[in-house]
């Protein structure tokens, strides 16, 4: 199955029931009275070549998004002056190249793909080459030259990983898809096509007769296809919503469930910035700094949320577990009690 195909059957059965209910609260949500990495990017517009390192990253950044959006035009409408540079750099040559792909311009992305051999301009050879079912040229643009220690030919590009395992599984090799895939999965838990990894390593266990190691990688597909489609909505929200907060909250209590805290921190302050009186986003943001560590930080923002919105529930359990962290029995106690008087659940 491909990737596209996984992402759709994600987007049916969550993404876009999960959409839905939010896009309802934006227009619903009552006004509020009462170095960390970069957030979603926002679609890019069309422009010039990027004049510097760093304007490049983060327009690749911008044009990866488009694509795993499978909104390939916002990357040619901002990409134009690719095809009369031929100096442009190869990540964003190879990225302009699949969005034309994707476009249904295959001559056109031909012609960027044919300019260098550079590993990026390859891996997007390579991924095109699936797309026709093209196995043998898609193995051989991955492999590993002869002697190599790696079983890849990019070994420090997570893609590659995938992109051969993809291969070899699709051959019917799965004995030798089968650690490529599992290292892409380690390497890459966030990527786009996680799940359709986790969808082959199923395979994988099944084709060997384990039935308890298919089990287990079912559930980690499932939790990631789950998460992913979470994601792949709040990012479509926040798009079409740039002014909105909301969906900025949602994508920081994504990467906050994953542990990963400074992408919630910047998605957490990008919602503030749109309105600093979000008083959800006060709350979620005294939580993400007391995971943190950050106790003098996490308390502030507690006070300050509950200043906001006195009616707020989890940001007693914050404080509850403030005051365990620091060893405060009877202000653990005080704080969980309100907590359950307010009608939390969770554990703390």
């Amino acid at each position: 199955m491909s990737a596209r195909a996984i992402a759709a059957r994600a987007a049916l059965v969550l993404g876009v029931a999960l959409a839905a209910p939010l896009v309802g609260r934006l227009d619903a949500r009552p006004s509020q009275d009462g170095a960390a990495p970069r957030p979603t990017p926002a679609p890019e517009r069309a422009g010039d070549a990027p004049q510097d390192a760093a304007a490049a990253a983060r327009l690749a950044a911008a044009w990866r998004e488009a694509l795993e959006l499978d909104l390939p035009g916002e990357v040619l409408a901002s990409g134009a002056w690719i095809e009369t540079r031929a100096d442009a750099d190869p990540e964003l040559a190879a990225l302009y190249a699949r969005a034309l792909f994707d476009a249904g311009q295959a001559a056109r992305a031909a012609s960027i793909l044919a300019r260098g051999r550079s590993a990026p301009l390859i891996l997007v050879e390579a991924r095109i080459a699936l797309e026709r079912d093209e196995l043998a040229r898609a193995r051989a643009l991955l492999a590993p030259e002869p002697g190599a220690r790696e079983p890849v030919r990019f070994p420090a590009a997570d893609e590659c990983w995938l992109l051969l395992g993809r291969a070899l599984a699709r051959a019917d090799e799965l004995a030798r898809a089968e650690p490529l895939l599992v290292e892409f999965v380690r390497r890459a838990p966030f990527h786009a096509e996680t799940p359709q990894a986790w969808f082959l390593l199923v395979d994988c266990a099944r084709a060997r007769g384990d039935g308890a190691l298919a089990l287990r990688r079912e559930e980690s597909r499932a939790r990631s296809a789950e998460w992913h489609a979470y994601y792949r909505a709040r990012r479509l929200q926040a798009r079409a919503n740039p002014k909105e907060p909301l969906p900025r909250l949602g994508l920081a209590q994504l990467w906050l469930s994953a542990g990963e805290l400074e992408r919630a921190r910047a998605e957490v302050t990008a919602a503030l910035e749109l309105d600093p009186r979000f008083c959800r986003a006060l709350e979620l943001a005294a939580e993400i700094e007391r995971r943190a560590g950050h106790v003098q930080r996490a308390t502030q923002l507690a006070v300050e949320a509950l200043g906001c919105d006195a009616t707020l529930v989890e940001i007693h359990l914050t404080r509850a577990r403030l005051a365990r962290d620091q060893g405060d029995a009877q202000g653990y106690a005080a704080h969980l009690a309100r907590y359950r008087e307010r009608g939390g659940t969770k554990d703390p």
